[in-house]
C-alpha cells in the first residue's frame, strides 16, 4: 500500500513538473522593463544591464535565446535577447530593457500585455550580433537558420551598440 501511493504521488509530481515548461513557442502574459536604478548591474548571465540595448528577464529560456515580444494593444514589435532570470513578480511573464519597452510602448502606463515568440532557442552570447531590423520584417516562423558571427578575440573586448537614427532605421556601432 505505501509503495502504491508512493508510485502515486511520483506519477503527479512528475506531471507537474513537466506542465511547469510551456511546449509552445508562443506565450502571453504581462510584460514590464527595468527600472533606472539598476543600470551598470550586473544580471543572472554575469553581463551588465544597459538600458539602451534591447535584452530581456525571462525564467525559464535560456540565456541568448531571441525573443520577438508583440505589444497586444497596438502591435508594435520588437527583438530582445535574453541574459537575466525574473521577473520576480508571478504576475509578470517578461521583464524587458528600457529601449524594447520603449519600442512597444509601454513605458508610460509601466506594464503591457504582450505576445512572447521564440525566434532562436539559446544562440546567441553577448559578443555575437544579430540584426534586429531584418528579423522584424521576416516572420518568426520563417527564420530557420541565422549566419555565422564573426567572434572576438579575447584580448580585447568589442561592444556592439544597436542605435535607432532620428529617420527610423537601426545602426550598429562598435566601441572598445
Amino acid at each position: 500500500m505505501i509503495l502504491k501511493s508512493l508510485c502515486v504521488t511520483l506519477c503527479f509530481a512528475i506531471n507537474f513538473l513537466t506542465n511547469l515548461l510551456p511546449d509552445e513557442k508562443v506565450t502571453t502574459g504581462k510584460a514590464s522593463f527595468y527600472a533606472h536604478k539598476f543600470e551598470g548591474r550586473r544580471t543572472s548571465s554575469g553581463q551588465t544591464y544597459r538600458a539602451k540595448e534591447h535584452t530581456a528577464a525571462h525564467r525559464f529560456h535560456p540565456f541568448g535565446t531571441l525573443l520577438e515580444i508583440t505589444n497586444k494593444a497596438n502591435g508594435l514589435k520588437t527583438i530582445v535577447r535574453v541574459n537575466d532570470r525574473g521577473p520576480h513578480s508571478k504576475a509578470r511573464l517578461i521583464d524587458l530593457s528600457y529601449a524594447a519597452a520603449k519600442d512597444l510602448g509601454i513605458v508610460s502606463c509601466g506594464t503591457g500585455d504582450v505576445l512572447v515568440k521564440v525566434i532562436s532557442e539559446g544562440k546567441y552570447t553577448d559578443n555575437q550580433l544579430f540584426d534586429r531590423e531584418s528579423l522584424l520584417e521576416k516572420k518568426a516562423e520563417e527564420v530557420n537558420t541565422f549566419p555565422t558571427f564573426p567572434k572576438f578575440e579575447e584580448k580585447e573586448k568589442k561592444y556592439m551598440k544597436v542605435v535607432k537614427n532620428a529617420d527610423g532605421s537601426i545602426a550598429v556601432k562598435y566601441e572598445k
